[in-house]
This record gives structure tokens, C-alpha cells and sequence, in this order.
């Protein structure tokens, strides 16, 4: 069944396809709060918020309008989750330092112990630079390069315009470049 037969269907009381929508979206809705939030617990909280404010909301989304039901859903959850860092007061960003690394996998297969040392070193350089963007800047990165969201489906979740979107990305971007700049210079990575 297509999409907007589950939202029909849900809309008209179908626990079931409400079920559907939750299932089709929510690792999407969950990646989205834990990049934004950094924390599995809180993630999992947003998730949740999201699908009980779309379940209460949803007679009134409406397809036909041209705003696409994931798009819709990420806007609930970047809203759930910049709320949540109102409540939480920003965690520190050393706190990230005790986590996994959250945006570039860690191999551990590596034989060489400097090699390992040295990727380590780029992840932590790499997490300290996305959390020196604000949270703004830092959401839409992640949106569009880890996400893979298009420049049109961030402005529709974030409710901007493609404009302030693209400035928003070059100037991160741009922030990112300074923070990384040693690695991008040592190992001709590129931003």
C-alpha cells in the first residue's frame, strides 16, 4: 500500500497504517534526534514525541498541499528536538567525548596502532568542530551529508527557504574547513 493510502487510512482511525507510517519513518525521525541531540536516551524520547504529535495532528496534514509526509514529520522532530535542548541546556560538549563517536565510523580493524590513533584523533576533531556549528547550522549539516536530504526537502522540514538553507550550509561548511584545517592540510582531505 503507497504512502498516502496508509495517511488516508490513519487518518481515518486505522491504527494498523498509522503502525505502517510509524514503521516506514521512525529510523529516519530517530537518526535525525540523534544527530541533532547526541544521545541515544533523549533520541528515543524525540521519536517518540514525534509519532504522538503526528498521531494527534495528523487529521490535519494534508498531502495534496505538497508537503511530503517525511518532511512533515522531520519538521515535528527538529522542533521536539531543539526543545529538548532548551530543556537539557545544551549538553557539554566534552560529554561527547565519553560517547561512541557519532559522524565518522570507527574501524577498529586497523593493525596499525598509529593509524588508529590517528583516525581516532580526526573522529574527536571532527565531533568538537560539528558542536563549535550552532544548533541551527549543525542540524542542517547533518540533514544534507549524512542524511542525504536535498537543499528543498531541508528547507520544507526546517520551514526556510532554499536561500537561508545553502547559507546556512556554506557557512558551516566554512567553520568545519577552519576547525579541520591540520587534517585537511596532512591528509588532503577535502571539505
Amino acid at each position: 500500500m503507497d504512502e498516502i493510502s496508509l495517511i488516508r487510512r490513519a487518518q481515518e482511525g486505522d491504527g494498523p497504517a498509522f503502525r505502517s507510517l510509524f514503521e516506514g519513518n521512525k529510523q529516519r525521525v530517530f537518526s535525525i534526534a540523534y544527530h541533532y541531540l547526541k544521545n541515544a536516551e533523549d533520541a528515543e524520547d524525540v521519536l517518540q514525541e514525534t509519532f504522538v504529535k503526528a498521531y494527534h495532528s495528523l487529521s490535519r496534514y494534508r498531502p495534496e498541499k505538497g508537503i511530503n509526509f517525511g518532511g512533515w514529520l522531520n519538521r515535528i522532530c527538529v522542533n521536539a528536538s531543539i526543545d529538548t535542548l532548551r530543556k537539557n541546556k545544551v549538553r557539554d560538549a566534552e560529554s561527547l567525548d565519553a560517547q561512541e563517536s557519532l559522524y565518522v565510523p570507527a574501524n577498529p580493524g586497523h593493525a596499525n596502532p598509529e593509524k588508529s590513533a590517528h583516525d581516532k584523533e580526526i573522529r574527536e576533531t571532527i565531533n568538537r568542530a560539528l558542536n563549535r556549528l550552532s544548533s541551527r547550522q549543525r542540524m542542517i549539516f547533518t540533514l544534507r551529508h549524512y542524511q542525504e536530504f536535498t537543499t528543498r526537502e531541508i528547507a520544507e522540514s526546517l520551514n526556510l527557504t532554499e536561500g537561508n538553507i545553502k547559507k546556512q550550509l556554506f557557512r558551516a561548511i566554512d567553520t568545519l574547513k577552519k576547525h579541520l584545517r591540520r587534517f585537511i592540510l596532512e591528509d588532503g582531505y577535502g571539505l
